[in-house]
């Protein structure tokens, strides 16, 4: 499944490569949008950031919007540099009004440049890894205007690379169109529409592949269906896929990762949390799919909803 190395506390943690960049991600991602909360706890964020690296994990998604996410990347593990590789995203942020904060939609090319200058600062980065859009452009921006400001960043050097954060077909067509190095979008044992719709194109592209969502929330272990459709719809098609008769005897979030990591095309699939134990069981598990059963998984998958 990829190369490995062995971290500090004896961990095995697979690393694979993100497309064409020369980097080597760790499988197991961290995404960082939970470390954003300002009622989280400075300690909590500083020992969730801090087991990552701990136990191997050297890929940290995170973006400008997701509260001060970037503030405590920067103030808890920059002297750890060395270990990690951030990705962060562009195109929208935070604003306090009246005490409360609000999302700011902002793909101009001002705002861009200002946004990802003012990640830098929070990351404690000269130079950020990885800067993607975080969705397209709306169509009141303009959207050539904004991908030659991202590329711009690439070539001032605030960043080493660039990509775009948008499922479906209208990412597939960005990547297509633009020299990216990155597309971060949906995988998992219920949403495997990018098999066909995404990965060729980043296959073809050789851009890296990071995978959010890739255990869909664990909303199979929701006895009821949650308020909202961001896991309510992915609730909604687990009660319709036989994930427990295919999965047999392996525990159900252990599966669904697995199935993730057991596409070739994957270069990291990451998973938020704010619990330490939680990390470290996702960073510990292992093993592989046999061919079979992730057969029987996309097959099964294509007769419910293909």
């Amino acid at each position: 499944m990829g190369s490995g190395r062995t971290d500090t506390e004896g961990n095995l943690m697979n690393l694979r490569p993100l497309g064409k960049t020369g980097l080597q991600v760790s499988e197991i991602g961290l995404g960082a949008a939970q470390i954003g909360d300002r009622q989280l706890s400075e300690k909590k964020a500083a020992d969730v950031l801090n087991a990552a690296l701990d136990v191997g994990i050297n890929f940290i998604d995170t973006a400008a919007m997701y509260g001060i996410s970037e503030e405590r990347i920067g103030k808890h593990i920059s002297g750890r540099q060395d270990e990690y590789i951030v990705a962060t995203k562009c195109g929208d942020y935070q604003v306090e009004e009246a005490g409360s904060w609000r999302v700011v939609k902002d793909y101009s090319p001002d705002g861009i440049t200002k946004t990802i200058d003012e990640s830098r600062r929070k990351l404690n980065m000269d130079v950020i890894d990885i800067v993607q859009f975080h969705g397209l452009p709306g169509k009141d921006d303009d959207s050539e205007a904004a991908f030659e400001a991202l590329l711009e960043a690439k070539e001032k050097g605030w960043t080493r690379f660039v990509g775009l954060s948008q499922d479906g077909q209208a990412g597939a067509d960005a990547a297509q169109k633009w020299p990216l190095d990155t597309q971060e979008f949906t995988y998992n044992i219920l949403f495997q529409e990018a098999d066909q719709v995404m990965f060729p194109t980043l296959r073809d592209r050789q851009m890296g592949a990071i995978i959010k969502r890739p255990i869909s929330n664990a909303v199979y272990l929701m006895p009821e269906r949650p308020n909202g459709d961001f896991s309510g719809i992915p609730w909604d098609r687990a009660q319709q896929f036989p994930l427990s008769q295919i999965a047999a005897d392996i525990p159900l979030v252990d599966f669904a990762l697995l199935f993730t990591l057991a596409h070739p095309d994957v270069s990291t699939a990451f998973i938020g949390t704010t619990n330490v134990d939680h990390l470290i069981a996702n960073a510990s598990v292992s093993g592989q799919l046999s061919e079979d059963i992730v057969s029987t998984a996309k097959s099964t998958w294509t007769k419910t909803f293909g």
